[in-house]
């Protein structure tokens, strides 16, 4: 036989190899598929200390159910799709070009926004970063139309919800004497973004451990990097601007950002996974001067992730059949309600293994029943980190505005009063 053809096909038995391994197998120097029961000779890891990031996992799971790496991908596509065709129409007044939106319908309630120089420049850079995470999903198989999304209807629901109102279309201009508009200027904009910034930020890590290939899964992963890092500028954006009143509800920034993030706190379950500009909870970083919050995380410094349950269940106001709010004819593709997927195998059983423990997943019987993440009282398998401290004074979070940095931080806060003033962010960002 040839030389060449029993080289081709020792490379072609080295592959057959690699695929049927065990993965992460020790000493055999085999590409690693990835499972995580499995570890390292000797099991580095302390998974008692993990435990958020354990249920992170068990809700990636659960969340998964029957769904396909496509279904996955397309998921994704419907909350890149509705961040990135709102930031561009703020951006630019228009649409995405060519076919990137695959034939869907055009947002309804949206224009171009009203900007200063600074916030224009930032609304083009994002708008043009969304448009590349739908390219990327585009590129990993995503072949839907994006799905039909309400702006500035569906932000005046979500604010109605906020300031405890009927979340309708009217509530606001009922109340108020006008409708929330997200184009008007600046903060109206920048608190719009930001909203649905980080439920594509904390949605996009979540998809890592829904998503089975790992090319997908590292293209998340950038995904997620990418929408923190610009949801950090984007708080640095309105922390700088935290007394400027928001019309049309009299309040500033500050506060109404904290009746935003309690609202996604509330509709995602009772985990603690949503901080305000300005956080003063022990049980995750707080900066004890200012309490300024451009980047929340949990007390490990870890920023949070969502199911895909846990986003449609925000984005759509606790709608149980997944329309409503933003998304008035629901979700594209096989992942489109709140609730309704099966409990799985946890994959955690025996972890960490020494050596070259057994890397299948046992059955459910074996591992136990897991509770979906979305139940009538929440995801409660994802706790957060409910019991930490830091030595830092201060309220814990509720579903509550109030505990958000709405009004005064603790006493020992040198920027006491009912809200920071200007001077906070001045200094902070060198205005």
């Amino acid at each position: 036989m040839p030389i060449t053809k029993i080289l081709s096909l020792s490379v072609v038995s080295i592959c057959i190899a690699v695929c049927q391994a065990q993965p992460f197998l020790t000493g055999l120097n085999l590409l690693p598929l990835g499972n995580i029961r499995t570890s390292d000779a000797g099991g580095p890891y302390n998974v008692s200390l993990l435990q958020v990031q354990v249920n992170e996992v068990k809700a990636a799971i659960a969340a998964r159910g029957p769904a396909t790496d496509k279904d996955v991908v397309n998921f994704a596509l419907n909350q890149e799709c509705f961040e990135g065709r709102f930031d561009t129409y703020g951006a630019f007044g228009r649409d995405f070009l060519g076919d990137l939106a695959g034939g869907g319908p055009t947002p309804l309630g949206v224009k171009k926004a009203n900007l200063s120089t600074t916030g224009q420049a930032l609304a083009e850079e994002v708008a043009l970063i969304e448009q590349g995470h739908v390219t990327f999903l585009r590129h990993a198989g995503a072949s839907l139309p994006c799905p039909l999304t309400d702006i500035t209807g569906g932000f005046n629901k979500f604010l109605a919800q906020a300031y405890g109102l009927t979340p309708t279309a009217t509530a606001i201009q009922e109340k108020f004497g006008s409708a929330f508009d997200p184009f008007q200027n600046d903060e109206t904009f920048f608190l719009s973004v930001l909203t649905l910034e980080e439920l594509g930020a904390t949605g996009a890590k979540g998809l890592v451990g829904v998503i089975s290939n790992p090319v997908i899964a590292t293209g998340f992963a950038g995904l997620a990097a990418a929408a923190n890092a610009q949801a950090a500028v984007e708080r640095a954006f309105l922390i700088a601007r935290a007394t400027n009143i928001v019309p049309p509800f009299g309040e500033t920034v500050q506060q109404v950002f904290a009746r935003i993030s309690a609202v996604r706190d509330s509709l995602d379950g009772p985990q603690l996974d949503d901080q305000g500009l300005f956080n003063t909870d022990p049980r995750a970083i707080a900066v004890p001067a200012s309490y300024v919050n451009f980047v929340p995380t949990d007390i490990q410094g870890i920023t949070f992730g969502r199911t895909p349950q846990q986003l449609i269940n925000i984005e759509t106001l606790g709608s149980s059949d997944g329309t409503g709010g933003f998304f008035p004819s629901g979700y594209v593709g096989a992942i489109n309600k709140p609730t309704g997927y099966a409990s799985q195998d946890t994959g955690l059983g025996g972890f960490p293994a020494a050596g070259t423990g057994v890397a299948t997943q046992g059955s459910i019987e074996q591992a136990g029943t897991i509770l979906p993440p979305i139940t009538s009282a929440g995801p409660t398998l994802v706790d957060g980190q409910l019991g930490e401290t830091q030595a830092v004074g201060g309220p814990e979070e509720t579903d509550s505005y109030t505990s958000r940095g709405y009004s005064n931080a603790p006493a020992q806060n040198p920027y006491n009063g009912p809200t920071p003033p200007t001077s906070v962010g001045q200094q902070l960002l060198g205005r």
